[in-house]
């Protein structure tokens, strides 16, 4: 019989999730369930942080869990998949070691590379199971919109050769994430390819060129940007020496 990682079986897993009835139970459940699914692709569950993650080669990604604020035991049980993000150890480590290249960050997302709401790519984020009957059908089609939507999403920044072409423009918004991306390729060695990055960005249009020019010239000014200030890609780009 399939088992999960901490060795409690399918049919176990199923049991709880069928059987469970408060919101909050039903929910911790359902997470077990989603990792044991998802376990193939590298997934497990974070209890803790009702988050399912996939560690590799210092890289994290994480696919978080959250619950309907108007859940009630009998009436409605719902959760969805919230947001999803990405995390790299030699990036948080560049960061430490190069204070004087990047901008403050709070400590917990030192090693950020990109995050996104999931409701903002997928209009299927949620997964109501009130009814214990539809639990496990109705959670397996989640594992499987997540495979269709969150897995590429998640591989669009993996791969740094391909980073520029490969990630969403919703990353690359003025306040976006183009910053911590361009610094994970330069931690990296792709400085090229941190290059091609900037030229995508420029592409965009108007708005995209002026914010990366007003970066620089704060940057030629001896000036800091903020994290996710519209200012903070030309910033990095002109104190990296990329432009």
């Amino acid at each position: 019989m399939a088992t999960n990682e901490q060795g409690r079986s399918a049919t176990h897993l199923a049991e709880r999730l069928i059987e469970l009835e408060g919101p909050k139970e039903v929910l911790l459940a359902a997470g077990e369930w989603m990792a044991y699914r998802l376990e193939r692709d590298g997934f497990r569950w974070l209890k803790g942080r009702t988050s399912l993650e996939r560690r590799l080669d210092g890289r994290l990604e994480c696919m978080r869990l959250e619950g309907s604020r108007w859940n009630k035991a009998g009436k409605l049980i719902e959760f969805s998949i919230v947001g999803l993000e990405v995390f790299d150890e030699g990036l948080k480590a560049w960061r430490k070691s190069n204070p004087g290249l990047t901008v403050e960050r709070p400590e917990s997302v030192e090693g950020i590379v990109c995050a996104t709401s999931f409701l903002d790519i997928s209009r299927e984020a949620k997964a109501i199971v009130t009814l214990p009957s539809d639990r496990i059908a109705v959670v397996d089609r989640l594992c499987e919109h997540a495979r269709e939507v969150a897995l590429p999403w998640f591989s669009s920044s993996e791969d740094p050769e391909n980073l520029a072409d490969a990630v969403p423009d919703a990353l690359l918004r003025p306040t976006g994430f183009g910053q911590d991306l361009l610094e994970f390729l330069v931690s990296r060695g792709f400085h090229g390819e941190a290059r091609s990055l900037i030229r995508r960005v420029i592409s965009l249009g108007d708005s995209y060129r002026d914010a990366i020019s007003e970066g620089r010239d704060l940057a030629i000014g001896g000036g800091r940007a903020n994290w996710h200030s519209p200012q903070a890609l030309g910033w990095s780009g002109e104190v990296l020496g990329l432009l």
